[in-house]
């Protein structure tokens, strides 16, 4: 069964949030605006709701660590995948309409792959 407690939900995704703001920050582009903040709240919203997910569907088998992919989990990715998404998403078709899609596309991979990485070790 699939049962983290609500408050080490909510701690996980504070801290994989805050990973994801640090790593966003060291970005230039990133610092203006504070577009960093939009990456760390999509990671936050992306950790909480995945494992509302996994609770409702008794999603116990994607905390599996696999050995051939460096030990991430079903669930590890699913968090950096998710990420990724919101992130693309509140900052390509919301906030950041004129700039040019690589540059949020970058940003947003680089928010998924620290998400995913922070929910590795967390």
């Amino acid at each position: 069964m699939y049962e983290p407690s609500g408050l080490q939900i909510l701690v996980t995704a504070l801290i994989a949030s805050v990973v994801v703001g640090f790593g966003l920050a060291a970005s230039s582009w990133s610092r203006v605006r504070r577009r960093f903040v939009v990456g760390m709240a999509a990671t936050y919203v992306a950790f909480v709701g995945w494992r509302l997910v996994l609770i409702a569907s008794n999603g116990a088998n994607f905390d599996v660590d696999n050995p051939v992919l460096l030990g991430l989990s079903a669930e590890d990715v699913g968090s950096g995948v998710l990420t990724f998404l919101l992130t693309a998403l509140s900052l390509g078709l919301l906030l950041e309409r004129a700039e040019r899609a690589d540059k949020v596309v970058r940003v947003a991979l680089i928010a998924g792959l620290l998400a995913m990485a922070a929910d590795r070790f967390l």
